[in-house]
């Protein structure tokens, strides 16, 4: 992804682009006898210019019960739009992920690909992304794997009033180097508007991996979070 790197250097600089961010940040602790830390923090920020876009961002889920570690998971990320049409645009993406309890130390994704906007105006966003992703995991258990994937992914928003923002998006990975290793990931969430800055988020994420790193672990992860976000 040294290509993605110097398109980030090339764009981040200038003066008349367009910079939005979006930082979300939930808490929860509960002490006597059930003790429960945890946070779960995320930031998403884009540069828009004429045709092209700069996406990066990621986020950081830790969680402890009764002082043992019970969560910890990460990802940061990058990705770089170039629009061909109304509706068309290339992309190319890097993420890098762990994950302690499903035995991910590291896991490296190039993507390169297209997005389709299917409807975007005022009150509602439809968009469809499909790429080719090549994968290097780096797992606690066992020796680096290495994986030829395709990423499909939809996202749906719609403002459904001044004040109240609803969002949908499933992304679906099928694993061409082993059929049997796909996951399926989606997240529903309302967001309420309380301020032009601030906003709660109610939000549940699932992610289903039909063949986890180790055999012992469970092929359905979820999350439900409450978050308060601040946007720009």
């Amino acid at each position: 992804m040294k290509l993605l790197l110097i398109l980030v250097a090339m764009f981040a600089l200038p003066a008349w682009a367009k910079l939005s961010h979006e930082s979300e940040l939930s808490v929860v602790n509960t002490g006597g006898n059930s003790e429960l830390q945890a946070y779960n923090a995320v930031t998403k920020n884009k540069y828009d210019f004429t045709k092209n876009s700069i996406l990066f961002g990621g986020h950081y889920t830790y969680g402890e019960a009764n002082n043992s570690l019970s969560a910890r998971n990460w990802d940061v990320n990058a990705k770089y739009e170039h629009g061909l049409t109304e509706k068309w645009a290339a992309t190319l993406a890097e993420t890098v992920e762990g994950n302690r309890f499903q035995d991910v130390k590291a896991r490296y994704n190039s993507d390169v690909g297209a997005k389709y906007s299917a409807v975007k105006n005022d009150v509602q966003n439809w968009f469809f992304e499909l790429a080719y992703r090549y994968t290097i995991e780096d797992r606690y258990s066992s020796e680096n794997i290495y994986q030829h994937k395709a990423r499909t992914y939809t996202e749906w928003n719609k403002k459904h009033s001044e004040t109240l923002q609803w969002k949908l998006w499933l992304e679906y990975l099928p694993n061409f180097s082993n059929g049997t290793d796909w996951m399926l990931t989606g997240e529903a969430s309302v967001t309420a508007i309380m301020t032009s800055m601030l906003s709660l988020k109610v939000a549940y994420k699932g992610l289903y991996d039909h063949l986890p790193a180790d055999p012992a672990l469970k092929h359905y992860d979820y999350i439900t979070t409450t978050s308060l976000v601040a946007k720009f």
